[in-house]
């Protein structure tokens, strides 16, 4: 019995032609040409997002940042990172990768967040602002650390000073060329400095531990080694032109607002007392975030300008008349015009400066990190630093 070919419909034969052709193109072409979209959608966007805001921070040639997703592995990178010195943009690079913090919101968000959503998606913004906000953090927290521990040495030497005048003193009353008096108070200056010294040490302490958290480490984790000292200060101070404009600009929940407005207010016209009074209040509300926004923008602005200009005056005038000071008393202890007390003196003297140099090129980082803070669109957090170590100490300064 002859078989009857039945014609194929449309809709089976245009089927029937899309599977040859997806078979064809699956036989030419080699399997290591396939790639599979990530099951967790994907954070290349969102990585690229958050590097754009931190430019400032990280360098213009920098390596793309990574932030951590269920789909890619960190532990190779982070070990990387954390076998060398950690800097200012490691420490950035660590906390975006490894801090529970942000994991923990990251997954809140979830799917939100993914290059399969479009970049306004509000879940995409509040993710970029919380990953921006945690690596301001780091940076801030890792420019504490080494602040504090370049005071601690700092204080160190001091100390050593003190133990050096001490011992002298000690020699001299044997010797009955000075009086107990004058042991007394290098003993009192002694304890001072011993004093100052267990403080600052506490405090870099205390930073690190700071660092440490924010980073989420912990274990062998811990004993990374900090970068020996903070980036010098800039020959000028940092470009900050029309701070507000690009403030305003960057502030994606400001932007949300005032379009927001802008839709109800085309689509509605208050009718009645309430709708106006709805009216003036989403206005104001809009208002009232520009004017934040504006006014954190200046005052990171202003600043960043006043520390740049303490931290230059402390390098270019303060240290080097404190090393002129100190060298012309040497001469003249050496040609025995004055006495090894008042070398030993001024070599305190000298320290105190130092440790206001370090505390002003401080100062300085953490305002320069405040305004890539507005730049990027978020809020500065913290707010000045308090101040550690002997030039805040009084009782350092009172032996003076």
């Amino acid at each position: 019995m002859k078989r009857i070919k039945l014609p194929l419909r449309a809709g089976a034969l245009a089927r029937a032609m899309a599977l040859s052709l997806s078979l064809s193109l699956s036989l030419a072409l080699p399997l290591t040409h396939t790639h599979a979209a990530p099951l967790d959608g994907g954070v290349l966007g969102l990585q690229a997002e958050v590097h754009t805001r931190l430019a400032g921070l990280l360098g213009p040639t920098a390596a793309p940042l990574r932030i951590a997703s269920p789909s890619d592995g960190v532990a190779d990178a982070l070990t990387t990172l954390l076998q060398a010195p950690v800097d200012g943009p490691a420490a950035i690079r660590i906390a975006l990768l490894n801090s529970p913090e942000l994991q923990l919101a990251l997954g809140t968000e979830g799917s939100g967040i993914t290059d399969l959503q479009r970049p306004a998606h509000p879940t995409r913004l509040r993710a970029r602002d919380d990953a921006t906000r945690l690596a301001l953090r780091a940076y801030k927290a890792w420019v504490h650390a080494v602040a504090a521990e370049r005071s601690a040495q700092l204080l160190r030497e001091a100390s050593a000073t003190a133990q050096t005048a001490d011992e002298l003193t000690r020699r001299m009353v044997r010797a009955g060329n000075v009086s107990r008096l004058t042991q007394a108070q290098s003993q009192a200056t002694l304890s001072d400095a011993a004093v100052a010294l267990a403080r600052g040490e506490q405090a870099a302490f205390a930073a690190r531990e700071q660092l440490i958290r924010v980073l989420g480490l912990w274990g062998a984790q811990t004993g990374f080694t900090l970068a020996p000292a903070l980036p010098t200060l800039p020959a000028s101070p940092t470009d900050t032109n029309d701070p507000e404009a690009r403030a305003l600009a960057a502030r994606s929940g400001l932007q949300a607002e005032r379009l927001g407005w802008q839709r109800k207010q085309a689509s509605t016209v208050p009718s009645s007392v309430d709708e106006r009074w709805d009216a003036l209040g989403d206005a104001a509300k809009v208002r009232a975030h520009a004017v934040q926004v504006r006014s954190e923008a200046r005052e990171a602005a202003f600043n960043l300008r006043t520390q740049w200009d303490i931290a230059h005056h402390l390098q270019t005038e303060v240290l080097p008349l404190r090393q002129f000071i100190h060298d012309e008393l040497t001469l003249r202890y050496n040609g025995m015009l004055t006495s090894v007390f008042e070398v030993l003196g001024d070599s305190r003297t000298r320290t105190l400066s130092s440790l206001a140099a370090a505390e002003a090129l401080r100062d300085y980082w953490l305002a320069f990190a405040d305004v890539q803070a507005v730049l990027a669109g978020v809020s500065p957090e913290g707010s000045a630093p308090a101040r550690t170590g002997a030039a805040a100490d009084p009782d350092l300064k009172a032996a003076h």
